[in-house]
């Protein structure tokens, strides 16, 4: 089996997601890149499944990791998070501007695709 460039892109996105989806479980704090994979990952599955909006997963982004999931410095080392998702209707650029704000887990949304295995322990 060969994979293009871009399946190799998803592939490398989706075991560091999983790696940091480990240690996030684990409640160690996240560096940038461990939450910006968490992030990537989570909109990337999103728009591939359909049913959102650039709009919607922009908003989206900003409400994945918190504050308190993450070292001191990171969300400076974050300010702007950018990727190009495959949805239904083609590849669109999903930006999101400080995609690290919230002061807790629990403002966070609940429900995520990326989490599913991790749901009871984590959230």
């Amino acid at each position: 089996m060969r994979l293009t460039q871009k399946e190799l892109e998803r592939l490398l996105f989706f075991q560091m997601a999983e790696v940091s989806r480990r240690r996030f479980h684990r409640k160690i704090k996240l560096n940038y890149i461990e939450a910006g994979a968490i992030i990537c990952d989570e909109l990337l599955e999103r728009a591939r499944e359909g049913g959102y909006t650039v709009v919607q997963l922009v908003e989206l982004g900003s409400r994945i990791i918190s504050l308190e999931d993450v070292m001191e410095g990171t969300p400076e080392l974050l300010p702007i998070l950018q990727l190009e998702a495959l949805f239904p209707d083609g590849n669109k650029l999903i930006t999101i501007h400080n995609p690290i704000h919230l002061a807790s887990r629990g403002e966070t949304v609940q429900s995520l695709v990326s989490f599913p295995y991790y749901k009871e322990a984590v959230l």
